[in-house]
């Protein structure tokens, strides 16, 4: 027993491979072919060293030698993408994107029927050269990937691609004119900086499969709804033609979930209005419990502005939800007003309208009771919910 365990441990590789019950010999001839392969292709091969053709004049449009290759294809691939922060008051999303890059390198191509028609080869990404991937116009860009796990795919054709999983911040200008039922649009840019626009030609392509609705919808988060999400090319262009570059462009367009502003400031503003108006005009409190009411809605609504303008960027747009809680401000003041108003010119009426007596009169100074505070309160009330109503309106049209 102890010589089987000390024979297994110490027999020769080649006798493992060839161990029917572990590997078939198939897959000891693949190996040697594929160590043979990847000796052949670096042999002279120099990882520092970019395959890019340089021998252009970048001053020049693209295309004018009919002798040169095209221009250097770089490939962006976006196989996934996750929205996982808005932040507007520093106008900035973060989202999570799976990528993958194709690119050629015409030196890492080979005759496949040569080696037993082996047509790729994994290895790790620092063997060969690739293009440094560029975030353009970002705050930050983190790389999930361990350097030590970098791989790349190699084809005979000299086609090489990779996987990237990268978290990028992106400045995007919002506009928070409809908050909280508002609609944004937002880019990530990619570009290979280095390199003369004359020189590579930069693409960029998304999966299909994301967009299929049941993929789709994950894309987003809690608050914000992914609607669209394009991609193009556009070009940087200057006034020179050197500083002129490629950028692939992912578009993507999100619409928020206002249920947490309807349910935690709208409705809650709606009845705090609706409530302290009664409370303003309620018979038999005196003036300054009246009074009291209407400051502290005042507060209230003050208070809600504060925290909203928190959330929102300080740009020169009243959003929709600051105009309504604004607008229910104006009525409490109108009723503090009118309340004020009303009793002043009881004082100063009832005097004058009791020295001649007439119907007239008699009906006028009786209306200037609680007639005209009634009438004041079911004006007032019917602007709340007129107001409310209004806001709500938007949140059917956006559901729509």
């Amino acid at each position: 027993m102890i010589l089987a365990i000390f024979s297994a441990i110490f027999m020769p590789i080649d006798s493992f491979f060839f161990d029917p019950e572990l590997y078939v010999p198939k897959y000891k001839d693949f190996l040697d072919v594929q160590r043979n392969l990847t000796k052949h292709i670096f042999r002279d091969y120099d990882p520092t060293v970019s395959p890019v053709y340089t021998w252009v004049d970048v001053d020049l449009p693209i295309g004018y030698d009919n002798e040169a290759p095209k221009r250097y294809n770089y490939t962006i691939f976006l196989y996934y993408l996750k929205l996982v922060e808005v932040q507007e008051p520093q106008e900035k999303i973060s989202v999570v994107m799976e990528i993958m890059e194709y690119w050629y390198d015409a030196r890492l191509s080979w005759n496949a029927s040569a080696w037993q028609n082996t047509t790729m080869i994994y290895m790790k990404q620092d063997k060969v050269w690739s293009p440094t991937i560029s975030v353009f116009g970002v705050n930050d860009i983190v790389d999930f990937r361990d350097n030590d796990n970098r791989l790349i795919c190699i084809e005979n054709t000299g086609f090489i691609w990779d996987y990237v999983s990268v978290r990028v911040s992106a400045n995007c200008e919002m506009d928070v004119s409809r908050f909280p039922f508002d609609t944004q649009i937002c880019q990530i840019r990619f570009c290979l900086p280095i390199f003369y626009r004359v020189q590579v030609d930069i693409l960029n392509e998304i999966y299909e499969e994301i967009m299929d609705e049941r993929i789709f919808k994950t894309m987003g988060n809690s608050e914000w709804k992914l609607l669209n999400l394009t991609n193009r090319v556009e070009a940087l262009v200057y006034n020179d033609n050197m500083g002129t570059m490629d950028l692939a462009i992912f578009e993507i367009t999100i619409r928020r979930n206002p249920l947490y502003y309807i349910y935690m400031i709208v409705f809650p503003s709606f009845i705090i209005n609706f409530v302290s108006i009664v409370g303003v005009f309620l018979n038999g409190a005196d003036k300054m419990s009246r009074l009291n009411v209407g400051l502290t809605n005042i507060m209230t609504m003050t208070f809600i502005l504060g925290v909203m303008a928190d959330k929102i960027p300080r740009t020169g747009n009243i959003p929709l939800l600051g105009i309504y809680i604004i607008i229910n401000l104006v009525i409490m003041l109108i009723a503090i007003a009118i309340v004020t108003a009303i009793t002043e010119l009881r004082k100063w009426a009832s005097p004058k309208l009791r020295k001649k007596k007439t119907a007239l009169r008699a009906q006028l100074e009786s209306f200037l009771g609680r007639p005209l505070e009634y009438t004041s309160a079911i004006i007032l009330e019917l602007m709340t919910c007129a107001n409310f109503l209004v806001m709500v309106g938007f949140w059917f049209e956006d559901d729509s």
